[in-house]
């Protein structure tokens, strides 16, 4: 989870976040989890890659205004041979402002082209599945079990 505070430079003349700025946040966020991942974005640029943004996508649902905090929430939507979709979502207290994504392509450093994302960094961007949780007494009931008698006096 990425948090930015709403500054004046990020508002309109009405005081809501202009839209061009959600795509600099969105791109922070991922920069920020790219750095949670691989304990800095030099990573990538010591194995000779770099992510170039190809294709961004940004739907607006709500206003944000200055001395907002947003909330960005960074997601793996696919993972391709050589491209690389984040989701994001933003949001103020709960209340969902803006969602969208970015697709970018893993770029050769030294020879400037695509090139395919290696594979111990494929792995850290594979999504992880919840651990499923073991079923309490109450769950293993089921819906249409009747209920006992004592229970409905």
């Amino acid at each position: 989870m990425h948090r930015v505070r709403v500054r004046p430079v990020d508002c309109d003349r009405q005081g809501i976040v202009h839209a061009s700025r959600y795509a600099v946040f969105f791109e922070a966020a991922m920069v920020e989890t790219l750095r949670s991942l691989l304990g800095s974005y030099k990573e990538l640029e010591k194995h000779g890659i770099d992510f170039v943004m190809a294709e961004t996508s940004i739907r607006y649902l709500s206003p944000a205004r200055f001395d907002d905090l947003l909330r960005i929430g960074v997601r793996v939507r696919t993972l391709g041979t050589t491209t690389l979709t984040m989701g994001f979502d933003a949001d103020v207290d709960g209340t969902p402002v803006a969602t969208g994504w970015n697709r970018y392509v893993s770029f050769g450093t030294p020879e400037l082209r695509s090139t395919p994302i290696p594979e111990d960094f494929r792995k850290l961007f594979q999504p992880r599945r919840p651990t499923p949780r073991p079923l309490t007494r109450t769950a293993e009931r089921s819906p249409a079990s009747p209920t006992p008698r004592s229970a409905t006096r």
